[in-house]
């Protein structure tokens, strides 16, 4: 009896043992699954930094992506940053053109009295051979600015042309006639001067509107020769007075240059005479120094002066395009 007793014993300890090492296993599991999700979590938070910092590298993408960037190659857009260069108080604009003209003109040198010859109407290309296509014409002119709003111009014109040519119809000049086919001698001269006063109407950053107040001086010469009485000369000065508008709008400024676009035009009367200029012109303005710049303008001008006091009649058609270079200092 003893004996069961004992065995029993033994056998209840080894149980009561097992199923303590199996109730601490149990406990001990739970307890490292908990220490192990804070460090996953962890580890969790740590991967996600990284993806933040990628997120902040697609940011300039943005602008690219809304075409903001893409306004700075519209043309139409340039105007409205570009600074245009305008002489200043006390500085001065020179500069030289040359026009390729086509020559128009048309003259009568009538006799006044009874029983002369009445004179034709004789064309410069027809009859004298002088309308010529290209033919270079020179400009010098001279600008200072007195006030702010305030400048003082001059320039000089002078015209020389001559020609040998066999008119394809009968004329008559000054009283004198000349044959069809005949060698006929002619030679023109002008000599144009133009002083006047500008007022700048409107000076903003990129643009300037101006009014022009000119005398305009004009002094022909025409001889014609190899008719019946020897050479006529037909001596013509024309004392005017013109007003007119500039316009010059800058397009764009790349690395210190400018790119203006210029517009002008005015009419001349008086002197039982009429007259129109227009231009219209691109100019490329260089800097040389602080506040001085060279130019270079190109474009295309017209130009008519018509006298005519009866009998007589001088009319002359000047346009073609022009160069023109000078300083602003």
């Amino acid at each position: 009896m003893l004996r069961k007793s004992t065995i029993a014993l033994i056998i209840m300890t080894i149980l009561a043992a097992a199923f303590a090492v199996a109730a601490g296993a149990q406990s001990s599991s739970p307890d490292a699954s908990a220490g192990a999700s804070p460090a996953a979590d962890s580890q969790g938070i740590t991967k996600i930094k990284p993806s933040s910092s990628q997120v902040l590298k697609v940011r300039p993408y943005s602008s690219i992506a809304g075409f903001g960037g893409i306004s700075q190659f519209n043309p139409m857009s340039w105007w409205q940053q570009c600074a245009l260069p305008t002489p200043g108080h006390k500085q001065f604009v020179m500069g030289a053109k040359v026009l390729f003209a086509r020559v128009h003109g048309e003259v009568r040198r009538g006799v006044r009295g009874a029983g002369t010859t009445v004179d034709s109407l004789v064309d410069f290309d027809d009859h004298l051979g002088l309308a010529r296509r290209g033919t270079p014409i020179w400009t010098f002119s001279a600008h200072y600015q007195i006030q702010p709003r305030w400048g003082l111009r001059y320039s000089l014109t002078p015209i020389r042309l001559e020609a040998n040519h066999e008119p394809r119809t009968a004329f008559t000049f000054g009283g004198t006639s000349f044959t069809a086919g005949g060698l006929v001698s002619s030679k023109w001269q002008r000599y144009e001067h133009r002083a006047g006063l500008v007022f700048d109407l409107s000076r903003t950053q990129n643009t300037l509107t101006s009014v022009f107040a000119e005398w305009l001086y004009v002094q022909d010469k025409l001889t014609v020769g190899g008719g019946t009485a020897g050479a006529v000369t037909f001596n013509d000065d024309k004392s005017m007075a013109m007003l007119g508008l500039e316009f010059t709008k800058c397009l764009k400024n790349y690395r210190g240059n400018t790119l203006a676009l210029s517009a002008k035009g005015g009419v001349a009367f008086l002197s039982d005479a009429i007259g129109y200029d227009a231009e219209a012109s691109l100019n490329y303005l260089i800097p040389v120094k602080q506040g001085r710049f060279g130019f270079l303008k190109g474009g295309y001008r017209y130009s008519y002066l018509k006298k005519e006091r009866a009998p007589e009649v001088f009319s002359t058609t000047l346009d073609g395009a022009f160069l023109e270079v000078g300083f602003l200092f």
